[in-house]
């Protein structure tokens, strides 16, 4: 059965209007699918089968007065908080002609190929209680060294300070790498850093294999995730040093 949620509808009708209207804020593709997030968040879903709700909605083309103004209320609420939040700065795209800029490098080409890499997600673990631990700081590093990846924008921290609302978990997203040309495989050696006071220093290695393409990533994809096998922190002297993930 395949279901569809009609407010993602409502919600991006609602939020191209009031887009419209608005001057000097920035109306990306990125932006606009960060406010409509943000709305959905805040709303309840109204579930309907796929195939009829081309209909349903065009039977409810609104919703009723108090309910349109509660949703306008809220995108407009998304649309002022995002708008005041420093986003994709790292990150620009452009169809014709791809411009991809970090803190230190920009390149342009209109004939790019990248390596896009997944959200690398892990979780960070006790050895003794076997629970979710915090106050950690892990940090994605580049091969064998102590290099922090540069993330994909500045939204995505490298390190990392896990707290305890995160229930023991991380999350990195790399800026993409260039490639010579569409369709070339490689190998990308990383390493993860895990410190906490009192605990033992972990590393864990692993490798990510990426084929080239011409398309520039710039939205998360779920089924693009790489996970990492729970990692376990040791008191000091009890652990051990290093983890490897294959």
């Amino acid at each position: 059965m395949d279901l569809h949620n009609i407010m993602e509808d409502v919600i991006l009708d609602y939020l191209a209007e009031i887009l419209e209207a608005k001057k000097n804020i920035c109306k990306c593709e990125q932006c606009k699918l960060d406010m409509a997030c943000y709305a959905l968040n805040k709303v309840k879903p109204m579930y309907v089968v796929s195939s009829r709700g081309i209909i349903h909605r065009q039977n409810q083309k609104r919703l009723n007065y108090q309910e349109e103004i509660d949703t306008y209320s809220i995108i407009t609420e998304a649309v002022d908080v995002v708008s005041k939040t420093r986003r994709h700065n790292d990150i620009q795209y452009d169809a014709k002609n791809v411009i991809y800029q970090t803190e230190e490098i920009e390149y342009h080409s209109g004939d790019a190929c990248f390596y896009n890499f997944p959200q690398i997600v892990g979780r960070v673990l006790d050895c003794q209680t076997l629970l979710p631990i915090s106050d950690v700081e892990v940090t994605l590093n580049y091969d064998t060294s102590d290099n922090a990846v540069k993330m994909f924008n500045g939204r995505w921290k490298n390190p990392l300070t896990i707290v305890s609302q995160m229930e023991g978990l991380f999350s990195f997203w790399s800026a993409p790498e260039f490639a010579e040309k569409e369709g070339i495989q490689k190998e990308f050696q990383l390493n993860l850093k895990i410190k906490k006071e009192g605990f033992e220093e972990i590393r864990r290695f692993f490798q990510i294999r990426l084929i080239s393409t011409k398309e520039l990533n710039r939205f998360i994809k779920s089924e693009n995730i790489f996970q990492i096998e729970d990692i376990y922190l040791y008191p000091e002297g009890v652990g051990e040093e290093e983890e490897f993930n294959e």
